[in-house]
């Protein structure tokens, strides 16, 4: 508990970080937002175990699934590549939260509004398009669990339309939440192996979710089985 309060703590005096450097690069605001994740998980007396992949160059979607409350956080923690993230609107309401949101300038979306999608993923192409990396949760919502469920085809399209490299992301355990700092249990993110255009570009958007949907989950599989 004195771990969570302490971790609390700090997030809530990042806010002026993250208001002074509002106006700097995006690899700048990145970066901070990066140490200040990886301070929080020293702080918690936890942290990220990731394996060594090399991450493509030039604009990327991050596929990955979604478990928990903290999947941002430990990604952010665990990835180098500036990037951005596409979520839903309501997440504009947490404090602090917030605040480091617009600092790396989220995409939002309303679910339940259907030209907000669609928006929300022409921003999504922009930003590929101007060399950027996005990352989305194609599961659209936590699965608060170690299931991964079906992709929502459309989420992709931003790639195909950015003729962008895809990089499968697998989250372990992070559907734990809190608990992994109550007990100094290390976070783990697999890194699958990149996709360049032309290695999807003939796949239609069922198969291509397919595939990464079963790419993301294999790793999952395979810890459950060993």
């Amino acid at each position: 508990m004195f771990r969570l309060l302490l971790g609390g703590i700090y997030l809530l005096r990042t806010y002026p970080i993250a208001k002074r450097i509002k106006n700097e690069s995006f690899d700048v605001r990145y970066h901070e937002a990066r140490e200040a994740s990886l301070k929080f998980l020293r702080l918690v007396k936890t942290s990220v175990l990731v394996n060594e992949q090399e991450l493509p160059e030039g604009a990327t979607l991050f596929v990955s699934n979604h478990q928990g409350t903290i999947d941002p956080l430990v990604i952010v923690a665990a990835i180098k590549k500036p990037t951005t993230f596409i979520s839903k609107k309501e997440n504009k309401k947490i404090p602090i939260i917030s605040t480091w949101a617009e600092v790396l300038d989220l995409i939002y979306f309303d679910r339940e509004d259907q030209s907000s999608a669609i928006k929300m993923l022409r921003e999504a192409s922009r930003w590929l398009k101007a060399g950027n990396s996005v990352l989305i949760f194609p599961e659209g919502t936590r699965s608060k669990s170690a299931t991964v469920h079906g992709f929502h085809e459309a989420s992709l399209k931003p790639a195909y339309l950015a003729k962008a490299n895809i990089v499968p992301i697998t989250l372990h355990n992070v559907y734990k939440d809190f608990d992994n700092i109550k007990t100094k249990t290390p976070y783990r993110i697999t890194i699958g192996k990149p996709l360049s255009y032309e290695d999807y570009k003939d796949k239609d958007l069922k198969e291509l979710a397919d595939y990464l949907h079963d790419e993301i989950e294999k790793p999952i599989l395979n810890e459950s089985q060993s």
